[in-house]
């Protein structure tokens, strides 16, 4: 497991793109501490990804 680590002027800069994107891309750096891995992250961008399929059922056919 990672924790993500956000300064609260990189949380404030990249809240919007965190919680709408699909998936993200984030840039910064590890620490590692005991047995604990952190991203201390500077930057997020959001990745283009298609949306699923829907797959539609046709029942009794």
């Amino acid at each position: 497991m990672v924790n993500l680590i956000f300064s609260p002027p990189v949380w404030g800069r990249c809240r919007r793109t965190l919680l709408e994107a699909r998936a993200v891309l984030l840039d910064g750096h590890v620490e590692r501490a005991h047995d604990a891995v952190n991203v201390l992250v500077h930057q997020a961008e959001a990745l283009a990804v298609p949306a699923p399929a829907v797959r539609r059922r046709q029942y009794g056919r």
